[in-house]
């Protein structure tokens, strides 16, 4: 009985490593060809958009930015979606004068399987410099 019990706690901590979300680290190629999209109406803030759904069974439930500045991390903010129908689909990264001058964000969104998901049911993709991701200035898939 002893060991039966052993097996099943190595069995729950091999089922936690799997339950970390894998992370996609998105090139400006990659993310754009996934609907990943820069907007830069005025030189006061900068929008990543990203889309609704990836490959049909991904939503977006929730986006986290760190701010940098110099390399050195300022602040985190996070984003949960409470509904699917009333998220916005833009995170606005408000810090575009200190782009110039040592200051950069990374974002991440995380997705959510809906169906036919298996263990893996979270997925996050990363945007770990939006400044490398504006100099790089993608406008068609590759």
């Amino acid at each position: 009985m002893r060991n039966i019990l052993v097996i099943f706690y190595l069995f729950s901590f091999i089922s936690l490593a799997d339950m970390v979300p894998p992370d996609v680290e998105l090139t400006p190629e990659k993310a754009f060809c996934l609907g990943f999209t820069l907007d830069r109406p005025t030189d006061e803030y900068v929008g990543l958009n990203y889309p609704k759904v990836i490959g049909g069974k991904w939503i977006p439930v929730s986006t986290m930015v760190e701010y940098r500045l110099n390399e050195n991390p300022i602040f985190i903010t996070k984003t949960n979606f409470e509904k699917i129908n009333e998220q916005k689909t833009t995170v606005i990264l408000g810090f575009y004068e200190t782009i110039h001058s040592g200051g950069d964000a990374a974002v991440l969104i995380t997705y959510q399987c809906t169906s036919k998901c298996g263990t893996n049911y979270l997925k996050s993709y990363s945007v770990p410099s939006i400044v490398k991701y504006i100099e790089a200035n993608v406008k068609q898939c590759l």
